[in-house]
């Protein structure tokens, strides 16, 4: 059975490499083939935001503003928000869908962040627009990164991988431990990407996705370093440890 698992991760190290390296390929010349994949979770994205941008405008009217202005003017916001948030998932499927044209005139707008500032009706809904515009580069600019950042360190990892079995032809067991963690972090992915656009939407917006993604890689890295430098003598004492005998390679 040892014999067949040298062959094996060389083959899960050649796919592994081939579909990451495709997919990081892909994301640098057809960005916006990545904006159509995900579209549900940058529309999500943006009406979270703009949401938030609405529900913002008493905030920022009361600040230096007297008291006694108070419930007329709040009369007055509360329409506003009303108008601006009625209809606002259609407005904003209308303007990705628009923005998602490579060719639109429109992706090459300034992109510098816009607010909704307190005027006429007619005025708010054009800032609405070029608020929902902007969230959309930003959204559709931070997915192509975080999909570039784990496209292109899993494809490394594959190949490092590859280079690691070839490089240490009396390497069986010790290659499982980076072989488990790699198609283990893939699996989860694809899941997360498939079927939990809810959970997708934590961790690419999530404030510890970065840690997260650093652990994941320097965990993958310790084995490979350890096989290519140090014979993986680590990882045949842990191996060990955990009941057999593994020698270094």
């Amino acid at each position: 059975m040892h014999t067949t698992i040298r062959p094996l991760v060389l083959a899960i190290a050649l796919v592994g490499s081939l579909f990451f390296g495709a997919l990081f390929a892909v994301s640098l010349a057809r960005p916006t083939w990545v904006e159509h994949q995900a579209r549900e979770l940058i529309r999500q994205q943006i009406e979270r935001k703009t949401g938030e941008k609405i529900a913002a405008l008493d905030a920022r009217f009361l600040d230096g503003k007297a008291r006694a202005l108070l419930h007329d003017r709040e009369r007055e916001i509360a329409a506003v928000r009303g108008a601006l948030t009625h209809g606002l998932p259609a407005r904003i499927a209308a303007i990705a869908a628009e923005m998602g044209i490579p060719e639109c005139a429109c992706r090459r707008r300034a992109t510098e962040r816009m607010a909704l500032k307190l005027g006429t009706l007619q005025q708010m809904q054009a800032q609405l627009s070029d608020l929902i515009r902007t969230q959309y580069l930003e959204t559709a600019g931070k997915l192509l990164r975080e999909l570039r950042i784990f496209s292109g360190a899993n494809a490394l990892a594959f190949a490092l991988l590859g280079v690691a079995a070839l490089r240490r032809p009396a390497a069986r067991l010790q290659l499982l431990p980076a072989a488990a963690t790699l198609l283990l972090a893939t699996a989860a992915a694809s899941a997360a990407y498939l079927f939990g656009q809810n959970w997708l939407h934590t961790i690419v917006f999530g404030d510890y996705v970065g840690w997260a993604l650093l652990g994941y890689i320097a965990l993958v890295y310790a084995w490979l370093c350890d096989l290519l430098f140090n014979r993986a003598q680590v990882t045949a004492h842990l191996l060990s440890s955990a009941g057999g005998s593994v020698s270094p390679c």
